[in-house]
Parts: C-alpha cells; sequence; structure tokens
C-alpha cells in the first residue's frame, strides 16, 4: 500500500515583516466543492493533464504540463523512465506580491508493489538571479568624559563617533531538491523554492519551469500529486483570498503508447531510452518579467 504525502494544511501563520504564509491546495473563501478554483481529470483516463493546477484571486497560479517523454534511464539500464517538464505562472494584482512559493510534486506507483523514485531535477542545489548591492553605513557614537580636579571639579565632555561603511549584496533565490517520504526512501519528492530579493521587496519571477525524472521497474501507470506554499504580503493573507483545501486530481501518467486515453496531450512522446543523459536545466528557465518593446506609439 503506498504511503501517503500530506502536505502542510495550516491555511495561514503568522511571519514577521508583514509576510504571511498561505498553503495553496486552496480555493476562495467561500467556494464550495463544486467551484472553478481546482481541476479535475475529466475521465478515469485522462493521462498527462496538461491543465496540472489553477488558483485564481488577488494572485493567479497556474501550473501547465509542457513536455512529457516515455522511455528508459538508459539502453543498459533495467528502469524505465518518464521526463516531465511543467511551466508554472505567478500573477499578482493591484499591488499584491509573492514573497516566496515552494512546489512539492509527489510521485506515486500505480500499483502498491510498484517502485518509482524520483532520480534527476533540474535547479538541484541553491542559485541566484537578478543579484543586487548597495551601500551601508552604521553609526556608533558616545559621549566621553575627561575630569580634572585640583581645588576645582572641572570636567571636559566631549561626543565620539565612529562610522563603518559596509557592502552588502542580495539577490533572487532558486532553490530545488530531492525528498523522502515519511523518511522511507527512494526519493519521491522533487521540491523547488523561489524567494524573492529581501532587500528589494519586489516579489518573485513570473514563470518558472522546471523539470524532473522519474525511474520505475515497470511501465505501470503512476501518480504525481501537487502541492502549493506560497509567502505573500500581509494584505492578500489578511482577505483570507485562500482557504480551504479542494482535492485537486492527481495527474495520471500513462507510459504505454496504445492507451492515449480521454483527451490526450499533443506534448507527450514515448521511446527515448537516454533519458539519464538529458540536461534538464536547458530545458527549464525563470523568468522576472516579460518587457514589451516600443510598447508606445504615437497616433499618425
Amino acid at each position: 500500500m503506498a504511503t501517503m504525502y500530506v502536505p502542510d494544511q495550516n491555511a495561514l501563520s503568522e511571519e514577521s515583516g508583514g509576510i504571511e504564509t498561505v498553503s495553496l491546495g486552496m480555493y476562495e473563501t467561500g467556494g464550495e466543492e463544486g467551484s472553478g478554483f481546482h481541476v479535475f481529470n475529466v475521465a478515469a483516463d485522462q493521462y498527462h493533464r496538461a491543465e496540472a493546477l489553477q488558483r485564481t484571486g488577488a494572485i493567479d497560479i497556474t501550473c501547465n504540463l509542457k513536455q512529457v517523454t516515455h522511455g528508459a534511464m538508459s539502453t543498459t539500464s533495467d528502469r524505465y523512465a518518464t521526463l516531465i517538464v511543467m511551466q508554472w505562472f505567478f500573477q499578482p494584482k493591484g499591488g499584491r506580491r509573492i514573497s516566496e512559493a515552494t512546489i512539492d510534486l509527489l510521485f506515486e506507483a500505480g500499483s502498491g508493489s510498484g517502485d518509482i523514485e524520483v532520480e534527476k531535477l533540474s535547479y538541484l542545489d541553491t542559485y541566484s538571479l537578478m543579484p543586487t548591492t548597495q551601500e551601508e553605513t552604521l553609526i556608533k557614537g558616545g559621549d566621553a568624559t575627561v575630569g580634572i580636579e585640583q581645588f576645582v571639579d572641572v570636567s571636559l565632555t566631549g561626543k565620539w563617533e565612529e562610522s563603518v561603511a559596509k557592502t552588502t549584496s542580495d539577490a533572487i533565490t532558486l532553490s530545488g531538491g530531492r525528498r523522502l517520504v515519511n523518511n522511507r526512501p527512494p526519493y519521491r519528492i522533487a521540491t523547488w523554492t523561489l524567494s524573492e530579493n529581501r532587500s528589494q521587496r519586489s516579489g518573485i519571477p513570473a514563470s518558472l519551469k522546471v523539470g524532473v525524472l522519474v525511474s520505475r521497474e515497470d511501465r505501470e501507470k503512476f501518480f504525481c500529486k501537487l502541492a502549493l506554499t506560497c509567502k505573500t504580503d500581509f494584505q492578500t493573507a489578511a482577505q483570507s483570498i485562500f482557504k480551504k483545501i479542494p482535492k485537486d486530481d492527481p495527474i495520471i501518467f500513462q507510459p504505454n503508447p496504445i492507451d492515449k486515453g480521454t483527451r490526450p496531450n499533443k506534448n507527450v512522446t514515448y521511446g527515448n531510452d537516454e533519458l539519464e543523459s538529458i540536461n534538464l536545466d536547458e530545458l527549464c528557465d525563470v523568468t522576472y518579467r516579460h518587457v514589451i518593446k516600443d510598447g508606445q506609439k504615437a497616433m499618425i
């Protein structure tokens, strides 16, 4: 029987600096089970669902399945494998911001005895984006007193100050890693955390494309469950934009090329037996924002 991974269900937990933590397996306050803030499979055999996740409100968050390739780790390996690429979009509105977002992908085998493992993922380790530097000056001061005692009491008082200048640096950070479920091997969770530049407080990048390579001992169906936790500005969290936990359907992956299922995803391919050799970082991307050049035009 597969071990279940349960993400943190706390809707709000207070943080310092006017930041709130919001767990986004959620939909808008007042929404019911049938509302449109979570994603269902349209049928039991809908495989590789393209619309992985959607959350709308003061902050829109969407995730699309951009690429799936089924095959093997290598021609000499006895492990089957699947390469998965996902595109995430973070779109705050009206001056809102996300200061940090953590993505968790949990993989589960279709059969109780099946073995599945996260082999590789993009952006493993910690990366910096758009670094900044700033000058800071720290002034320390105090009063100094010199006393002279000879027939009369005379004191000379002065003020001293010490100025210390230093340069500090900061950046947007992206870190990725593999995690165990309930401390039991193998790794079945791929996770990424995207954090804003704390000195600038201007939010996280608008889009993040990530990739993961999972291996299996068989060609049976397997599942992926998504969890997302965001730290938002206080105003967004205080309005309780996200509260309840919806029941998103897991994404079902079907390595059998004959069984296309209902509403097939056109971004799925089969037969690559050298998936282990692919550099996942080359397939992925981080974009802070898109800029439209020549957006200002004069009327003639």
